[in-house]
Protein backbone atom coordinates (compact mmCIF):
# COMPACT_ATOMS: atom_id res chain seq x y z
CA UNK A 1 0.00 0.00 0.00
CA UNK A 2 1.14 3.03 -0.74
CA UNK A 3 1.82 6.02 1.79
CA UNK A 4 0.56 9.43 1.93
CA UNK A 5 3.04 11.90 0.42
CA UNK A 6 2.98 13.80 3.62
CA UNK A 7 4.21 11.16 5.56
CA UNK A 8 7.36 10.74 2.82
CA UNK A 9 8.34 14.04 3.35
CA UNK A 10 9.61 14.15 6.74
CA UNK A 11 10.96 10.66 6.13
CA UNK A 12 13.26 11.92 3.17
CA UNK A 13 14.33 15.07 5.39
CA UNK A 14 15.44 12.49 8.24
CA UNK A 15 17.19 10.56 5.43
CA UNK A 16 19.23 13.83 3.83
CA UNK A 17 19.83 14.42 7.45
CA UNK A 18 21.64 11.28 7.77
CA UNK A 19 23.77 11.52 4.93
CA UNK A 20 24.87 14.92 5.55
CA UNK A 21 25.68 13.49 8.89
CA UNK A 22 27.46 10.51 7.34
CA UNK A 23 29.74 12.42 5.19
CA UNK A 24 30.91 15.25 7.94
CA UNK A 25 31.80 11.96 9.93
CA UNK A 26 33.49 10.97 7.14
CA UNK A 27 35.63 13.43 6.75
CA UNK A 28 36.83 14.01 10.26
CA UNK A 29 37.47 10.33 10.36
CA UNK A 30 39.59 11.07 7.27
CA UNK A 31 41.31 14.30 8.94
CA UNK A 32 42.14 12.32 12.15
CA UNK A 33 43.51 9.22 10.04
CA UNK A 34 46.04 11.75 8.05
CA UNK A 35 46.78 13.50 11.60
CA UNK A 36 47.57 10.04 12.97
CA UNK A 37 49.59 8.81 10.33
CA UNK A 38 51.46 12.11 10.44
CA UNK A 39 52.15 11.49 14.53
CA UNK A 40 53.16 7.98 13.49
CA UNK A 41 55.46 9.11 10.82
CA UNK A 42 57.20 11.44 13.42
CA UNK A 43 57.68 8.66 16.21
CA UNK A 44 59.72 6.25 13.81
CA UNK A 45 61.92 9.37 12.67
CA UNK A 46 62.56 9.61 16.49
CA UNK A 47 62.89 6.35 17.14
CA UNK A 48 65.54 6.20 14.11
CA UNK A 49 67.80 9.38 15.69
CA UNK A 50 67.60 7.65 19.54
CA UNK A 51 68.79 4.67 17.87
CA UNK A 52 71.67 6.39 16.07
CA UNK A 53 72.38 8.25 19.24
CA UNK A 54 71.10 11.59 18.19
CA UNK A 55 69.08 12.17 21.66
CA UNK A 56 68.85 16.19 21.02
CA UNK A 57 66.97 15.05 17.34
CA UNK A 58 64.94 12.79 19.02
CA UNK A 59 63.52 15.11 21.52
CA UNK A 60 62.80 17.40 19.53
CA UNK A 61 60.99 15.26 16.67
CA UNK A 62 58.63 13.82 19.84
CA UNK A 63 57.75 17.43 20.70
CA UNK A 64 56.91 18.16 17.60
CA UNK A 65 54.33 15.26 17.39
CA UNK A 66 52.37 16.06 20.62
CA UNK A 67 52.39 19.20 19.43
CA UNK A 68 51.04 17.79 16.28
CA UNK A 69 48.42 15.58 18.40
CA UNK A 70 47.59 18.87 20.59
CA UNK A 71 46.22 20.28 17.29
CA UNK A 72 44.53 17.21 15.74
CA UNK A 73 42.47 16.94 18.60
CA UNK A 74 44.43 13.59 19.77
CA UNK A 75 45.74 14.62 23.24
CA UNK A 76 43.96 11.25 24.49
CA UNK A 77 44.09 9.14 21.19
CA UNK A 78 46.78 6.17 21.71
CA UNK A 79 49.06 7.63 19.49
CA UNK A 80 50.01 10.16 21.97
CA UNK A 81 49.93 7.39 24.77
CA UNK A 82 53.16 6.10 22.51
CA UNK A 83 54.49 9.27 21.67
CA UNK A 84 54.91 9.95 25.44
CA UNK A 85 56.57 6.87 26.00
CA UNK A 86 58.91 7.54 23.39
CA UNK A 87 59.63 10.52 24.71
CA UNK A 88 59.80 9.21 28.32
CA UNK A 89 62.50 6.73 27.19
CA UNK A 90 64.97 9.45 24.97
CA UNK A 91 64.56 11.60 28.05
CA UNK A 92 65.70 8.55 30.69
CA UNK A 93 68.73 7.47 27.88
CA UNK A 94 69.59 10.35 26.36
CA UNK A 95 69.84 13.21 29.13
CA UNK A 96 69.73 10.67 32.56
CA UNK A 97 66.39 12.69 33.63
CA UNK A 98 64.59 10.39 35.27
CA UNK A 99 61.61 11.98 36.92
CA UNK A 100 60.70 13.59 33.70
CA UNK A 101 60.71 10.31 32.06
CA UNK A 102 58.44 9.24 34.92
CA UNK A 103 55.94 12.12 34.09
CA UNK A 104 55.95 10.96 30.74
CA UNK A 105 55.65 7.43 31.25
CA UNK A 106 52.67 8.63 33.63
CA UNK A 107 50.93 10.46 30.94
CA UNK A 108 50.88 7.55 29.01
CA UNK A 109 49.65 5.72 31.11
CA UNK A 110 46.54 8.01 31.74
CA UNK A 111 45.73 8.28 28.14
CA UNK A 112 46.32 4.10 27.27
CA UNK A 113 46.17 2.06 31.19
CA UNK A 114 47.66 -0.95 29.08
CA UNK A 115 50.37 0.96 27.13
CA UNK A 116 53.64 -1.03 27.28
CA UNK A 117 57.28 -0.53 26.97
CA UNK A 118 58.06 -1.43 23.20
CA UNK A 119 60.32 -4.18 23.35
CA UNK A 120 62.99 -3.21 21.05
CA UNK A 121 63.63 -0.23 22.96
CA UNK A 122 63.23 -1.48 26.67
CA UNK A 123 66.21 -2.57 29.06
CA UNK A 124 66.14 -3.36 32.82
CA UNK A 125 66.94 0.46 33.75
CA UNK A 126 64.03 1.72 31.36
CA UNK A 127 61.62 -1.11 32.27
CA UNK A 128 62.24 -0.28 36.23
CA UNK A 129 61.37 3.44 35.43
CA UNK A 130 58.42 2.65 33.43
CA UNK A 131 57.14 -0.19 36.49
CA UNK A 132 57.61 3.11 38.63
CA UNK A 133 55.19 4.85 36.75
CA UNK A 134 52.43 1.79 36.80
CA UNK A 135 52.49 1.23 39.84
CA UNK A 136 52.41 4.88 40.79
CA UNK A 137 49.34 5.20 38.86
CA UNK A 138 47.42 2.28 40.28
CA UNK A 139 47.78 4.22 43.69
CA UNK A 140 47.05 7.63 42.79
CA UNK A 141 43.72 8.71 43.57
CA UNK A 142 40.97 11.23 41.81
CA UNK A 143 42.27 14.51 40.54
CA UNK A 144 41.16 17.56 41.31
CA UNK A 145 41.62 21.59 41.26
CA UNK A 146 41.81 23.90 38.59
CA UNK A 147 43.06 22.81 35.34
CA UNK A 148 46.34 24.04 34.10
CA UNK A 149 46.37 25.49 30.42
CA UNK A 150 48.71 23.61 27.66
CA UNK A 151 49.25 23.52 24.69
CA UNK A 152 48.59 27.18 22.80
CA UNK A 153 46.32 28.08 25.59
CA UNK A 154 50.06 28.39 27.88
CA UNK A 155 51.30 30.99 25.30
CA UNK A 156 50.38 34.27 24.19
CA UNK A 157 50.85 35.71 21.07
CA UNK A 158 50.05 37.79 18.70
CA UNK A 159 51.23 36.17 15.36
CA UNK A 160 52.91 38.86 13.05
CA UNK A 161 51.81 38.76 9.54
CA UNK A 162 53.92 41.51 7.86
CA UNK A 163 57.35 42.86 8.62
CA UNK A 164 59.91 45.05 6.64
CA UNK A 165 62.34 43.47 4.89
CA UNK A 166 66.03 43.51 6.31
CA UNK A 167 65.61 44.19 9.83
CA UNK A 168 64.71 42.60 12.45
CA UNK A 169 61.46 41.57 14.00
CA UNK A 170 60.76 41.74 17.69
CA UNK A 171 58.50 38.88 18.70
CA UNK A 172 55.97 38.98 22.30
CA UNK A 173 55.15 36.44 23.94
CA UNK A 174 52.98 36.70 27.34
CA UNK A 175 53.27 32.24 29.58
CA UNK A 176 50.60 31.41 32.32
CA UNK A 177 52.35 31.37 35.51
CA UNK A 178 50.44 28.16 36.04
CA UNK A 179 52.51 26.09 33.80
CA UNK A 180 55.80 27.59 35.33
CA UNK A 181 58.09 27.99 31.99
CA UNK A 182 61.64 27.76 32.41
CA UNK A 183 62.56 28.85 28.96
CA UNK A 184 61.10 30.14 25.98
CA UNK A 185 62.40 29.26 22.53
CA UNK A 186 61.78 31.56 19.31
CA UNK A 187 62.79 29.24 16.25
CA UNK A 188 62.45 30.70 12.80
CA UNK A 189 63.45 29.53 9.35
CA UNK A 190 64.61 31.90 6.30
CA UNK A 191 62.93 31.87 2.78
CA UNK A 192 63.94 29.24 1.01
CA UNK A 193 65.78 26.97 4.14
CA UNK A 194 64.23 23.99 5.68
CA UNK A 195 66.09 24.00 8.43
CA UNK A 196 65.11 26.48 11.72
CA UNK A 197 67.39 28.52 13.91
CA UNK A 198 66.82 28.98 17.26
CA UNK A 199 66.95 32.38 19.36
CA UNK A 200 66.69 32.00 23.47
CA UNK A 201 64.06 34.48 24.43
CA UNK A 202 64.22 37.05 27.28
CA UNK A 203 61.83 37.43 30.53
CA UNK A 204 61.13 40.88 30.86
CA UNK A 205 59.04 40.64 34.00
CA UNK A 206 57.04 37.45 35.41
CA UNK A 207 55.89 35.49 32.16
CA UNK A 208 56.47 38.85 29.57
CA UNK A 209 58.65 37.29 27.01
CA UNK A 210 60.94 39.14 24.66
CA UNK A 211 63.72 37.99 21.70
CA UNK A 212 64.05 38.89 17.48
CA UNK A 213 64.11 37.33 14.47
CA UNK A 214 67.46 38.62 13.12
CA UNK A 215 67.69 40.55 10.06
CA UNK A 216 69.50 38.06 8.17
CA UNK A 217 67.11 35.75 8.37
CA UNK A 218 64.74 38.52 6.51
CA UNK A 219 65.82 39.12 3.08
CA UNK A 220 63.13 36.52 0.79
CA UNK A 221 59.86 37.07 0.62
CA UNK A 222 58.76 35.76 3.96
CA UNK A 223 59.98 33.17 6.96
CA UNK A 224 58.45 30.96 9.53
CA UNK A 225 58.77 30.90 12.77
CA UNK A 226 57.04 29.20 16.09
CA UNK A 227 57.49 29.79 19.93
CA UNK A 228 57.90 26.71 22.34
CA UNK A 229 58.13 27.39 25.92
CA UNK A 230 59.69 24.69 28.21
CA UNK A 231 59.74 23.76 32.19
CA UNK A 232 61.76 22.35 34.66
CA UNK A 233 63.47 19.59 33.27
CA UNK A 234 62.73 20.85 29.45
CA UNK A 235 59.57 19.46 29.46
CA UNK A 236 57.65 21.41 27.02
CA UNK A 237 54.56 23.72 28.59
CA UNK A 238 53.26 25.50 25.73
CA UNK A 239 53.88 26.09 21.97
CA UNK A 240 52.52 28.50 19.46
CA UNK A 241 53.23 27.04 15.64
CA UNK A 242 55.26 24.19 15.16
CA UNK A 243 57.78 22.76 12.66
CA UNK A 244 55.32 21.51 10.62
CA UNK A 245 52.75 24.53 10.92
CA UNK A 246 54.96 27.16 11.48
CA UNK A 247 53.22 31.27 11.67
CA UNK A 248 54.14 32.98 8.41
CA UNK A 249 55.01 36.28 8.24
CA UNK A 250 54.91 38.18 4.63
CA UNK A 251 58.05 40.30 4.03
CA UNK A 252 57.65 44.00 2.31
CA UNK A 253 60.57 46.32 1.00
CA UNK A 254 61.04 50.11 2.50
CA UNK A 255 57.76 51.84 1.67
CA UNK A 256 55.44 48.82 2.03
CA UNK A 257 55.58 46.77 -1.37
CA UNK A 258 55.92 43.19 -0.62
CA UNK A 259 58.31 41.40 -2.18
CA UNK A 260 58.19 39.42 -4.70
CA UNK A 261 58.58 35.37 -4.56
CA UNK A 262 62.18 34.56 -6.19
CA UNK A 263 62.22 32.59 -8.40
CA UNK A 264 65.49 30.12 -7.46
CA UNK A 265 67.63 29.03 -10.52
CA UNK A 266 70.20 26.47 -8.69
CA UNK A 267 73.41 25.84 -10.24
CA UNK A 268 74.87 23.26 -9.58
CA UNK A 269 78.78 23.48 -9.09
CA UNK A 270 80.18 19.38 -10.44
CA UNK A 271 82.53 18.01 -7.93
CA UNK A 272 85.92 16.40 -9.35
CA UNK A 273 84.66 13.17 -9.79
CA UNK A 274 81.17 14.39 -11.26
CA UNK A 275 83.02 16.27 -14.17
CA UNK A 276 82.66 15.37 -18.02
CA UNK A 277 85.94 12.62 -18.31
CA UNK A 278 87.73 13.87 -21.63
CA UNK A 279 87.55 11.38 -24.29
CA UNK A 280 90.31 12.12 -26.62
CA UNK A 281 94.03 12.00 -26.19
CA UNK A 282 96.72 13.03 -28.57
CA UNK A 283 99.95 12.77 -27.59
CA UNK A 284 103.77 13.53 -29.25
CA UNK A 285 107.15 12.48 -28.14
CA UNK A 286 110.70 12.92 -28.53
CA UNK A 287 113.64 10.39 -27.14
CA UNK A 288 116.13 7.74 -28.09
CA UNK A 289 116.93 4.28 -27.33
CA UNK A 290 119.32 1.67 -26.92
CA UNK A 291 119.15 -2.19 -27.31
CA UNK A 292 120.68 -5.80 -26.94
CA UNK A 293 121.88 -6.24 -30.38
CA UNK A 294 122.48 -9.93 -31.81
CA UNK A 295 122.51 -11.14 -35.71
CA UNK A 296 123.93 -9.69 -38.84
CA UNK A 297 124.29 -6.45 -40.19
CA UNK A 298 121.98 -5.13 -42.92
CA UNK A 299 124.95 -4.60 -45.82
CA UNK A 300 127.67 -6.58 -43.91
CA UNK A 301 124.92 -10.05 -43.92
CA UNK A 302 128.00 -12.14 -43.96
CA UNK A 303 129.41 -11.04 -40.40
CA UNK A 304 127.64 -11.81 -37.40
CA UNK A 305 128.53 -9.18 -34.33
CA UNK A 306 130.68 -10.76 -31.61
CA UNK A 307 130.34 -10.39 -28.88
CA UNK A 308 126.50 -9.34 -29.08
CA UNK A 309 125.89 -6.30 -26.65
CA UNK A 310 124.06 -2.98 -25.97
CA UNK A 311 123.67 -0.84 -28.78
CA UNK A 312 122.38 2.53 -29.52
CA UNK A 313 119.66 3.79 -31.23
CA UNK A 314 120.83 6.83 -32.78
CA UNK A 315 119.87 9.35 -33.51
CA UNK A 316 116.95 9.18 -31.83
CA UNK A 317 112.55 8.74 -32.54
CA UNK A 318 109.51 11.39 -32.99
CA UNK A 319 106.59 9.14 -31.22
CA UNK A 320 103.06 10.34 -32.11
CA UNK A 321 100.20 8.57 -30.52
CA UNK A 322 96.56 9.01 -30.50
CA UNK A 323 94.09 7.43 -27.93
CA UNK A 324 90.03 7.21 -26.65
CA UNK A 325 89.41 6.76 -22.84
CA UNK A 326 87.14 4.38 -22.22
CA UNK A 327 87.23 5.42 -18.86
CA UNK A 328 88.80 8.01 -16.60
CA UNK A 329 91.62 5.36 -15.59
CA UNK A 330 91.78 3.33 -19.12
CA UNK A 331 93.11 4.73 -21.78
CA UNK A 332 93.41 2.39 -25.87
CA UNK A 333 95.60 4.12 -27.75
CA UNK A 334 98.04 3.56 -31.43
CA UNK A 335 101.73 5.03 -31.11
CA UNK A 336 104.18 5.07 -34.17
CA UNK A 337 107.73 5.32 -33.89
CA UNK A 338 110.05 6.98 -36.39
CA UNK A 339 113.24 6.51 -36.07
CA UNK A 340 115.89 8.79 -37.55
CA UNK A 341 119.31 6.60 -38.00
CA UNK A 342 122.60 8.63 -37.92
CA UNK A 343 126.20 7.19 -37.36
CA UNK A 344 126.24 4.59 -39.96
CA UNK A 345 128.80 4.69 -42.63
CA UNK A 346 128.82 3.74 -46.15
CA UNK A 347 130.15 0.70 -47.40
CA UNK A 348 132.65 0.84 -50.53
CA UNK A 349 132.52 -2.74 -52.12
CA UNK A 350 136.02 -4.12 -53.43
CA UNK A 351 133.31 -6.02 -56.14
CA UNK A 352 130.18 -5.43 -58.21
CA UNK A 353 128.11 -6.24 -55.13
CA UNK A 354 126.74 -2.67 -54.42
CA UNK A 355 126.41 -1.82 -58.10
CA UNK A 356 127.63 0.21 -60.60
CA UNK A 357 128.77 3.10 -58.04
CA UNK A 358 130.11 0.78 -55.56
CA UNK A 359 129.24 2.23 -52.62
CA UNK A 360 126.29 0.66 -50.05
CA UNK A 361 124.55 3.42 -48.39
CA UNK A 362 123.23 2.36 -44.73
CA UNK A 363 119.72 2.53 -43.95
CA UNK A 364 118.23 5.91 -42.80
CA UNK A 365 115.43 5.16 -40.64
CA UNK A 366 113.23 2.74 -39.16
CA UNK A 367 109.27 2.83 -38.35
CA UNK A 368 106.74 0.33 -36.11
CA UNK A 369 103.62 0.99 -34.94
CA UNK A 370 102.53 -0.39 -31.60
CA UNK A 371 98.94 -0.77 -29.87
CA UNK A 372 98.12 0.37 -26.16
CA UNK A 373 96.64 -0.48 -23.14
CA UNK A 374 97.52 2.41 -20.91
CA UNK A 375 96.09 2.33 -16.77
CA UNK A 376 96.96 5.63 -15.14
CA UNK A 377 96.67 6.35 -11.57
CA UNK A 378 94.73 9.41 -10.37
CA UNK A 379 97.07 11.69 -7.64
CA UNK A 380 95.23 14.72 -8.21
CA UNK A 381 97.42 16.54 -11.33
CA UNK A 382 99.91 13.60 -11.45
CA UNK A 383 98.60 10.55 -13.42
CA UNK A 384 101.89 7.63 -12.89
CA UNK A 385 100.73 4.90 -15.42
CA UNK A 386 101.37 1.41 -16.88
CA UNK A 387 100.59 0.23 -20.08
CA UNK A 388 101.01 -2.81 -22.28
CA UNK A 389 102.80 -2.92 -25.89
CA UNK A 390 102.43 -5.32 -28.82
CA UNK A 391 103.03 -3.93 -32.43
CA UNK A 392 104.62 -4.48 -35.49
CA UNK A 393 107.87 -3.13 -37.47
CA UNK A 394 111.65 -2.42 -37.68
CA UNK A 395 114.00 -1.22 -35.05
CA UNK A 396 117.26 -0.13 -35.75
CA UNK A 397 120.75 -0.48 -33.96
CA UNK A 398 124.37 0.66 -35.08
CA UNK A 399 127.65 -2.23 -34.57
CA UNK A 400 130.57 -1.41 -35.58
CA UNK A 401 132.23 -4.32 -37.43
CA UNK A 402 136.25 -4.10 -37.13
CA UNK A 403 136.20 -7.63 -39.80
CA UNK A 404 135.22 -5.07 -43.08
CA UNK A 405 137.31 -2.15 -43.65
CA UNK A 406 136.22 -0.87 -46.32
CA UNK A 407 134.41 2.20 -44.80
CA UNK A 408 134.95 5.79 -44.15
CA UNK A 409 136.64 8.62 -46.70
CA UNK A 410 139.95 6.40 -46.73
CA UNK A 411 137.47 3.44 -47.28
CA UNK A 412 139.82 1.61 -44.82
CA UNK A 413 138.27 2.19 -42.06
CA UNK A 414 136.06 -0.46 -39.95
CA UNK A 415 132.42 -0.47 -41.16
CA UNK A 416 129.13 1.14 -38.65
CA UNK A 417 126.37 -0.82 -40.16
CA UNK A 418 122.57 -0.98 -38.88
CA UNK A 419 121.31 -4.20 -37.70
CA UNK A 420 117.21 -4.49 -38.14
CA UNK A 421 115.37 -5.85 -35.38
CA UNK A 422 111.40 -7.56 -35.43
CA UNK A 423 108.90 -7.37 -37.11
CA UNK A 424 107.29 -8.59 -33.82
CA UNK A 425 107.23 -6.31 -30.84
CA UNK A 426 106.06 -7.35 -27.26
CA UNK A 427 106.59 -5.02 -24.01
CA UNK A 428 105.41 -2.49 -21.75
CA UNK A 429 105.53 0.99 -20.54
CA UNK A 430 106.09 2.97 -17.38
CA UNK A 431 105.82 6.62 -16.95
CA UNK A 432 103.90 10.15 -15.32
CA UNK A 433 101.60 12.21 -17.04
CA UNK A 434 101.21 15.90 -15.38
CA UNK A 435 98.23 17.87 -16.20
CA UNK A 436 99.52 21.57 -16.45
CA UNK A 437 95.68 22.08 -17.44
CA UNK A 438 92.35 20.45 -17.71
CA UNK A 439 93.17 19.78 -21.39
CA UNK A 440 97.22 19.95 -21.59
CA UNK A 441 99.95 17.66 -20.26
CA UNK A 442 103.52 17.04 -20.18
CA UNK A 443 105.08 13.64 -20.25
CA UNK A 444 107.85 10.96 -19.85
CA UNK A 445 107.88 7.52 -20.49
CA UNK A 446 109.93 4.51 -20.84
CA UNK A 447 109.31 1.40 -23.24
CA UNK A 448 110.89 -1.49 -23.05
CA UNK A 449 109.72 -4.35 -25.98
CA UNK A 450 111.21 -7.39 -27.29
CA UNK A 451 111.79 -7.91 -31.29
CA UNK A 452 111.14 -10.85 -33.30
CA UNK A 453 111.69 -12.82 -34.97
CA UNK A 454 115.54 -11.07 -35.33
CA UNK A 455 115.56 -10.44 -31.67
CA UNK A 456 116.29 -7.59 -29.72
CA UNK A 457 115.43 -5.93 -26.14
CA UNK A 458 115.00 -2.42 -26.87
CA UNK A 459 114.51 0.16 -24.70
CA UNK A 460 113.25 3.29 -25.34
CA UNK A 461 112.81 7.26 -23.59
CA UNK A 462 110.45 10.00 -24.75
CA UNK A 463 109.57 13.14 -23.22
CA UNK A 464 106.35 15.02 -24.86
CA UNK A 465 103.41 16.25 -24.27
CA UNK A 466 99.71 15.76 -24.47
CA UNK A 467 96.08 17.35 -25.21
CA UNK A 468 93.17 15.59 -23.51
CA UNK A 469 89.48 16.67 -24.73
Amino acid sequence: MRKPAATMRPLACLLGLALLVGAGVARAEADDSASIDKVVKLNKRAVDEYENLNFEDARKILKDALGACAQAGLDTHGVAARTHVHLGVVLFTGFKQKDQALKEFKKAIEIQGDIKLDKTLANPEIQAVFDEAVEAQKGAGGGGGAATPSGGDAVTHEPVTRAEQGKPIPINVTTDASVGAKKVVLSFSADGSEDFGEREMHEDSPGNWSGEIPASATVGSKLKYYIEATGAGDQTVGTKGSATEPLVIALQRPGGALVAPVRRTTVVTPKPDETTPVTWYFGLGLGTGFGWTTGTGEINTGDHISPPGFALAKLGQVAPEVGYFLSPQLLLSLQFRYQFVSGATPFYAPDASCGPSGVCSPAKYAAAGFARANWLFDFGDLHPFVAGLAGLGTIRHLATFPTEPHCGSDKTSACIDTIAAGPIFLGGSGGILYNLSPMFALRAEMNMVAGFTNFTLNFDFNLGVAIEY
